[in-house]
């Protein structure tokens, strides 16, 4: 296996960077302002090579260059692990739109410059490490990041689709919960709330005390990330939203008929009162409105 982790410098990154390692994988490690651990950190945990390669996922021509440097040095990739990730309380434009930049665009620059390859190989993995935050909606001081995992898990799954239309059983890709890590970014964020949201006192003192409930290790997400680069749920999981807080092994034995029944399972959708004319396509009768 040869997968790319963006982010790789981060407790989440790091994890599962070191989770691949003992695998016995050619590990890239992507990052930005931060290097990553020592390449010799990785190669004793059993890493079979190890590159490091300075990329902003946020923008194109470096994700490009990302991608020429893997390809040169290793000919293929087999695995992308979109991890990288910015999260601003309340941020201003030109926050929101870098936070954007990092966790959508970023992700969908790597999966658009890998794909074509995977396609060829008829093979390739994608985990594109989102948040429970992608799922719940009409939250505060929080929009970007938000925003933009809601945005990533739904491109998991069309792109998911359009590996399907093509019958390339062997490409698969997921949207991952990597559950409450107390990450510097989410450190950063909650400790500095009274002074990013001084008109919200109240609101900003409840949130510093949410860094209590991150205390889930990151390496519960980085051996799901190996587990789900093996294939194992390509043919049940492809292509839809996991927590990895929930017992994989468990969810794989029940999912299969369960999301036969229930297609909308691990996937993002909005519920109705009654229904929606042709799935909401095509109404059957065209609708005049009065007076026009």
């Amino acid at each position: 296996m040869w997968p790319i982790d963006t982010g790789s410098a981060g407790a989440i990154g790091k994890a599962v960077a070191e989770c691949f390692a003992t695998a016995g994988v050619k590990l890239v490690l992507v990052y930005n302002r931060t290097q990553p651990a020592a390449k010799e950190h990785f190669a004793g945990l059993g890493a079979a090579d190890v590159l490091a390669v300075q990329c902003n996922v946020a923008e194109l021509p470096s994700c490009q260059d990302l991608v020429r440097q893997v390809t040169e040095a290793f000919g293929t990739v087999d695995i992308l692990v979109n991890n990288a990730g910015a999260n601003g309380l309340e941020p201003p434009p030109e926050s929101f739109i870098y936070d954007l930049a990092v966790n959508l665009h970023g992700p969908y620059y790597l999966m658009r410059l890998l794909m074509p390859a995977m396609r060829t190989q008829r093979s390739g993995c994608v985990l594109n490490i989102t948040s429970r935050a992608g799922v719940l909606s009409g939250v505060p001081f929080s929009t970007s990041y938000h925003a933009s995992k809601a945005a990533l898990i739904n491109l998991t799954g069309c792109v998911q689709s359009e590996a399907d239309v093509d019958g390339l059983d062997d490409v698969h890709l997921y949207a991952l919960h990597p559950g409450g890590v107390r990450s510097e970014m989410t450190l950063n964020k909650y400790k500095n709330a009274l002074e990013t949201l001084p008109d919200h006192p109240d609101r900003a003192a409840k949130l510093v005390q949410r860094v209590d409930n991150y205390n889930d290790s990151p390496y519960l997400n980085g051996m799901v990330c190996v587990a789900l680069a093996t294939g194992l749920a390509r043919h049940v999981l492809r292509g839809r939203y996991f927590d990895v807080g929930q017992d994989l092994e468990d969810v794989l034995a029940l999912a299969g008929d369960a999301i036969k029944a229930d297609p909308e399972l691990y996937t993002l959708h909005t519920r109705y009162l009654g229904s929606v004319p042709d799935g909401g396509a095509v109404l059957d009768e065209p609708f005049n409105f009065p007076g026009f």
